[in-house]
């Protein structure tokens, strides 16, 4: 029983990472696959308790207990009730704080474990990429009638740049979890990742995802992390012989799905993706960046202990302040200064590891530098992941 629930929970939670699946079909405010994964998996604190780590129970226990303070702190002075937007939000923290070590001492020591909670990431991935075929075939209202697509998802064009919203709303956001495929396909190939199907495969997921997003943050936290696994060999002097004709084989077949993925919705036009790389348009884009940075550090200096969750409606007139286009800044503005100092020092030490789980740290650090990734559970439950794996010995690849 208890292995069959630890692989039920670590199969959920790697799914509900990168399939944000609506539970309550319609709704887009309603709870999702991430957060019934974290509800299932909040028990494994009771399951693993006597194998973790010292450090990984105590790490749980602090952390939890410094949120529900802070949750406290920013309730208390105006006697403010939670509503609902506030509890979704505190509980996915929360329960992450207590899963996250719980899911990285199982991961840690159990190689099976291990891949199964990647293959799961890469499968919800994929799946994630599906939705975009689907609403090409049978449109959007029949997939949000089943859960798979947001009520306010659209293909949105900007300034003449087709950019596909589905399951995750926005093409950030949605890219920042299909670019998981990277680091997930290449752990799962181990040492031979030039050679293995799943290096390859979750590459084409990642390039497919980018074709319909346009994203470049989630595209180059991706590449990155696939830098990060030819550091990983050269550390462990590991070293793999890339094969020209296979890799050309790759880039053929990415290039035909990508120009069958476009022809199935608009004529193929290569300016499209020109445009996100044009000079005056990215220093137009960090313009805009670095005032919605500086805004949100006005706001963590003004309350510090964090303000907690408040969406673009209740925010009416001053939505804009909803947005820090930084995963670390939101969620100093929304968790506190300190919350987000820990977290980034911790996936800053993952990341410096070096070792098999080092694409992914490597991946989340630079995501979270791109986008307000700390609102969804299947984030925040892999934020917190990566800074519970802080505390492990390097692991060879």
């Amino acid at each position: 029983m208890r292995a069959a629930y630890e692989r039920l929970a670590l199969g959920l939670l790697g799914v509900g990472v990168t399939l944000p699946l609506f539970l309550t079909p319609g709704q887009a405010s309603g709870p999702r696959l991430g957060d019934l994964a974290l509800a299932v998996a909040v028990p494994l604190v009771v399951v693993t308790w006597r194998d973790m780590a010292p450090v990984l129970r105590a790490a749980g226990v602090v952390a939890a207990g410094f949120l529900a303070m802070t949750l406290l702190v920013e309730v208390a002075p105006g006697g403010d009730r939670l509503n609902v937007g506030d509890a979704a939000f505190w509980f996915r923290w929360i329960a992450s704080a207590l899963a996250a070590p719980a899911v990285a001492s199982l991961i840690l020591r159990d190689e099976g474990r291990r891949r199964l909670f990647l293959w799961a990431v890469l499968a919800g991935a994929a799946c994630h990429l599906a939705t975009y075929g689907l609403a090409m075939l049978v449109g959007l209202e029949p997939l949000q009638d089943v859960g798979l697509a947001s009520p306010r998802a659209m293909v949105t064009t900007t300034a003449a740049q087709v950019r596909v919203t589905t399951l995750a709303e926005h093409p950030n956001a949605a890219m920042a979890m299909i670019g998981l495929a990277v680091p997930a396909g290449m752990m799962l190939a181990e040492r031979r990742w030039v050679r293995r199907g799943t290096t390859w495969g979750g590459v084409g997921v990642a390039v497919l995802g980018f074709v319909s997003t346009l994203s470049r943050g989630g595209m180059m936290a991706a590449m990155l992390g696939g830098l990060a696994r030819m550091v990983v060999g050269w550390r462990w002097r590991w070293r793999e012989r890339v094969r020209p004709l296979g890799v050309a084989l790759t880039v053929f077949v990415l290039v035909a799905g990508a120009v069958a993925l476009q022809a199935g919705r608009f004529d193929f036009d290569g300016g499209r993706f020109a445009g996100r790389f044009d000079r005056a348009a990215l220093r137009d884009n960090l313009a805009g960046r670095m005032l919605t940075w500086r805004r949100t550090v006005d706001l963590v200096e003004e309350r510090p202990m964090g303000a907690g969750w408040s969406s673009a409606d209740e925010m009416g007139a001053f939505r804009a302040l909803s947005v820090s286009h930084n995963g670390y800044l939101f969620t100093a503005r929304t968790a506190g200064v300190v919350s987000a100092l820990v977290l980034l020092g911790l996936h800053l030490a993952s990341a410096a590891r070096l070792d098999a789980l080092t694409p992914l740290s490597v991946y989340v650090l630079a995501a979270m530098f791109g986008e307000d990734l700390t609102q969804g559970a299947g984030m925040v439950f892999l934020c917190c992941l990566v800074g519970a794996l802080a505390w492990r010995r390097p692991l060879a690849p």
